[in-house]
């Protein structure tokens, strides 16, 4: 195997049970066949000085090896909130009054952050399990670099692990290590994503549960329907010829209802011209509450990495609306402002700029046609 001092050293560190630097150049030679001066690896622990207190730390207090400590077994849900760091950031975060759903949204970061799991399901190569009571700085940078590396929002992680590291490891994070300022870019919803697969794997389980809770979010998806416009939503507004229906806004502020009109795509009028009878509403027999409940259900089943961070159940619809649109149109805010019913100024203030990978690609391929 190929010497790796990242790995390496540390790993030798605990099998001797000494941060030794004499002992952990023999241990070098005599396992990786590569020579290195006690004077080298006293330099990398000067480089790496979180890693060597933490290896100290544990040494001292003679905690498990971490081949004993990272077992799969760790991140199942009850066992994960007992491990002392954790525990000590929910007691933390719980007294600063911070909310239930920021919590859970924030354990499930972590987890994906000590798996090395930047999106659902990607995983960062050659990344070995962390434990978080091990959690250091660096693999908090080393992880924040590759979500960097893949042009995915950052913000919402660093604020996770800087305030892990601080309350639940108890390591100065300073702001120049780790800053939780918001992209330039970035938009209040831009991180609140799935991608189209995973909506329609949403859709497969509602519609194994409940037909009409099913039909009810997939039209608004299809529309960008709000969920009072979509429970009043009634025949007599579908116009066959032009496949359209026109649905009314919940009004705000005193002001009247707003009238907007959605366009019906084939694959949805199809499924609705099932349903029967057609008089009335479109979607009868399901209270808000049901549908909510079931709908949270889905979203921690199918893409609990976000499930927590749904502010409105029903309203996840609009936003994936807006986040698909925007992909499939290149970012053409006129366009999805107008079939949406947002206006730009709003459009642009959730959902933030383009990624600047898509802008590049864009640029590419268009430049040379004008």
């Amino acid at each position: 195997m190929k010497y790796t001092p990242k790995r390496d050293i540390p790993d030798f560190a605990r099998e001797l049970r000494t941060v030794s630097p004499s002992r952990i150049a023999d241990r070098i030679l005599a396992k990786r066949n590569v020579e290195r001066k006690p004077q080298s690896v006293t330099m990398w622990f000067k480089d790496h000085p979180d890693i060597h207190s933490q290896l100290s730390r544990e040494l001292a207090e003679n905690l498990p090896t971490e081949k004993q400590t990272v077992d799969q077994r760790i991140f199942e849900r009850h066992n994960f909130e007992e491990l002392p760091s954790v525990k000590k950031w929910i007691q933390d975060l719980t007294l600063r009054n911070a909310k239930e759903a920021t919590i859970r949204g924030w354990m499930n970061q972590l987890k994906r952050v000590c798996k090395g799991e930047v999106q659902d399901g990607v995983l960062i190569r050659d990344w070995s399990l962390r434990h978080p009571d091990r959690l250091t700085l660096q693999d908090a940078k080393d992880f924040l670099f590759e979500v960097k590396k893949k042009n995915l929002r950052m913000r919402e992680w660093a604020l996770m692990l800087r305030n892990f590291l601080t309350s639940g490891r108890e390591i100065i994070v300073m702001s120049t290590d780790i800053s939780g300022r918001l992209e330039d870019d970035a938009g209040q919803y831009a991180d609140l994503f799935a991608s189209k697969e995973k909506i329609y794997e949403i859709f497969d389980y509602l519609n194994d549960r409940n037909h009409i809770a099913y039909l009810i979010s997939k039209f608004s998806y299809k529309t960008a329907s709000r969920l009072t416009a979509s429970l009043e939503a009634r025949w007599a507004f579908v116009n066959h010829e032009e496949r359209t229906i026109t649905v009314f806004e919940k009004s705000i502020k005193g002001k009247a209802k707003r009238k907007c009109t959605k366009l019906l795509p084939e694959d949805l009028y199809v499924e609705l011209m099932e349903l029967e009878p057609k008089e009335g509403k479109i979607f009868k027999g399901l209270e808000t509450q049901e549908l909510n409940k079931l709908l949270r259900e889905a979203y921690r089943n199918v893409i609990p990495e976000i499930a927590e961070r749904i502010p409105k159940p029903f309203h996840f619809w609009r936003h994936m609306f807006a986040q698909q649109m925007l992909r499939k149109t290149k970012w053409n805010y006129g366009l999805v402002a107008s079939l949406g019913h947002w206006s730009l100024e709003a459009l642009r203030r959730y959902y933030g700029l383009p990624p600047k990978e898509e802008l590049r690609k864009f640029g590419l391929a268009t430049l040379p046609r004008i």
